[in-house]
């Protein structure tokens, strides 16, 4: 019979469509509700005449966006109600008893579930390119790229939530599962970023992007999508440069990663197949339906229970005043256990389907116990080597440094050999005062009589490698001692070692003129003498060329050690009763060429540097002098 071996049954079809209607006429109504009507209101009530780039934004909005949500929400419900059959026991017999391959049976739910919802966005989006259309309005390619964003959502949640169906015989689990495993992997990534960071030395994933936010899609394109204004080359001018204008078109970015989640959606869509084709119906009602995920559901709940539900405990019943240096981790272990192994029983009792299941669990949650406690075990005692790691100065290709002080500061990426020493024998120095530095935190801000505290210290430093890997430490709320300046490896020591190198001082006041081979030029500045406190006596501004040589001779200057040193206990720029504050502006070049002025500030073209000029840069001040800008005579040596 033809029905029994065809992979698509059209009475089946049409029942589908009969039995849910009401669904994909809801579906229906909220697309039009999104699109064609708001796009025709806001056409009409334009002050002037649309633009096409106007109708273009609010389309690839939609598309992105819009089609993002709705094709995560009602992905789930069509899933649920074409597959709902799975979980009720006597249908699941009525349908499965039918003279139809269960290969008909899913690709026939499968593919009416799709063709409602694309049916829905054509149309949605074909109203909408009339309207537009209607206006003088139209792009194609904005319309079609926007369809096209809105099918390739709508083809990867749907097909998840169906994988989803097929695992469980329980028509309330198939969102819960959903939903969960839409943000599981960052949300367990940042839960145990949080665990780390209270009992880590230097830990500093806090900062680091997501390693694992591909595996959550609702989450990566929430934060790939993007909808965007094109800057473009408006023209080349007569002498070659180009002018940077803000373009009229607008383009959306990540349609190629959501193209690949569409691709991972038809995958999902095949396993799911091969797991119908081998679902017994009898686990209809189960949690889970498939031998294999029970245990990794299980423990599962478990590890997320302890992860989350246990640190959650600790930090309402302990943690509210403390400060990471005071968590405990024996104590949160003991939070993550209990709440690790309620989890883990919970999960049994919903796949027994009993409360009795001390018996039959209870080697689990031995080998979860002992498991969780030797990770406590491992965090306490550092057995990764993560808090003593340092690369080799070989290894590094360059390093950017952020060190804020009470006295100066240091902001900067260093690829020097010096500088790369500099950092490391700053970072050991921070590593071997471990466990004073953790006293201190625990202190609350309050140091011991004993250790005067002269500078609070933070320091993150980030190592790019040569083979591609990024290692990244962060230390906060230490302390550093003047009395232990001279003090060969003391942090002290090694931390104004760092910010008085050559580099780190010169790109400490000049930013990013600091490298020769800046892609930034220089346009202008201005200067301002302060003598005794008093400013504004003798100030001006400063040309182009003005501005080259004043950074030529900084750059002398700083590299000559000419500089104040600088210092973690003091503002070294401005605690002399006479210095010049030096602003720098400049432009960036624009495919290895300069702008030409104006250019569009919002496109970050453009910025400025101050530097500031003390007693002891006397190139500085000769060049100063050289401009006709009065400076003392004892401040210039001569």
């Amino acid at each position: 019979m033809q029905s029994a071996t065809s992979f698509f049954n059209r009475a089946l079809f049409r029942k589908n469509l009969q039995r849910f209607w009401p669904l994909w006429l809801g579906y229906v109504l909220i697309w039009l509700l999104l699109l064609p009507l708001p796009l025709l209101n806001e056409l009409a009530d334009y002050h002037g005449v649309p633009t096409v780039a106007d109708a273009s934004y609010y389309l690839l909005q939609i598309g992105a966006y819009g089609g993002l949500v709705m094709g995560a929400v009602f992905g789930i419900f069509f899933a649920m109600a074409m597959f709902a059959y799975l979980t009720n026991p006597r249908a699941t017999q009525g349908f499965h008893s039918m003279p139809v391959r269960r290969e008909t049976l899913y690709a026939t739910n499968y593919l009416t579930g799709l063709v409602c919802m694309v049916s829905a966005l054509v149309l949605a989006f074909a109203l909408a390119g009339i309207t537009a259309a209607c206006f003088g309005a139209l792009n194609l390619t904005a319309l079609g790229t926007a369809l096209l964003a809105a099918v390739l959502s709508v083809l990867f949640f749907y097909s998840f939530g169906v994988f989803c169906m097929m695992f469980t015989g329980q028509i309330l689990a198939a969102p819960v599962f959903y939903g969960i495993l839409n943000v599981l992997a960052v949300g367990m990534e940042w839960l145990v970023r949080t665990f780390a960071g209270n009992f880590l030395y230097g830990y500093s994933g806090y900062s680091a992007p997501e390693t694992f936010a591909f595996l959550s899609p609702a989450w990566e394109l929430v934060c790939v999508l993007d909808v965007s204004n094109v800057a473009r080359v408006d023209r080349i001018l007569s002498d070659g440069t180009h002018q940077v204008i803000r373009g009229g078109e607008y383009m959306l970015s990540g349609l190629g990663v959501l193209g690949i989640y569409a691709a991972v959606g038809i995958v999902l869509a095949v396993l799911g197949l091969l797991v119908y084709r081998r679902r017994a119906s009898e686990a209809t009602g189960s949690i889970v339906t498939v031998a294999w995920a029970r245990p990794i559901f299980k423990y599962g709940v478990a590890v997320c229970s302890a992860f989350s539900l246990g640190q959650l405990i600790y930090f309402l019943v302990f943690g509210l005043n403390l400060h990471n240096g005071q968590y405990s981790l024996p104590g949160t272990i003991a939070c993550m256990l209990f709440t690790g192994l309620l989890g883990y029983f919970a999960a049994e009792m919903l796949l027994h389907k009993s409360f009795r299941v001390w018996r039959t669990g209870r080697v689990g949650a031995l080998v979860f116990s002992a498991v969780l406690v030797c990770f406590g075990v491992a965090m306490s005692l550092d057995l990764t080597g993560y808090e003593g790691y340092t690369p080799d100065a070989e290894e590094v290709e360059f390093v950017s440094v952020y060190l804020s002080s009470n006295g100066d500061y240091l902001s900067c990426k260093l690829d020097e050999p010096e500088s790369i020493e500099r950092t490391l024998a700053a970072h050991r120095a921070m590593i071997a005062d471990k466990a004073r530095q953790l006293s201190y935190a625990r202190t609350t801000y309050e140091t011991p009589a004993d250790a005067p505290v002269d500078s609070y210290l933070y320091f993150t430093v980030t190592y790019a490698l040569t083979d591609g890997r990024v290692v990244r430490r962060s230390y906060v709320d230490c302390r550093a001692f003047s009395r232990e300046l001279n003090e060969p490896g003391s942090v002290a020591q090694t931390m104004t070692a760092l910010l008085n190198c050559p580099e780190a001082a010169l790109d400490r006041v000049l930013g990013e003129l600091a490298d020769d081979k800046s892609n930034a030029y220089l346009t202008g500045g201005y200067y301002d003498v302060v003598s005794d406190g008093a400013y504004g006596e003798d100030d001006g501004e400063l040309t182009s060329a003005q501005a080259n040589t004043l950074v030529s001779a900084l750059r002398r200057d700083y590299e000559a050690g000419h500089a104040s040193n600088a210092s973690l206990f003091e503002d070294t720029l401005y605690s002399g009763s006479f210095y010049v504050e030096l602003e720098l502006w400049y432009s960036i070049r624009v495919d290895e060429k300069p702008t030409r002025q104006p250019i569009d500030t919002t496109s970050n073209s453009s910025g400025s540097v101050c530097a500031i000029v003390t007693p002891e840069m006397t190139c500085t001040l000769e060049a100063l002098a050289g401009m006709g800008i009065e400076t003392p005579a004892a401040a210039r040596g001569f």
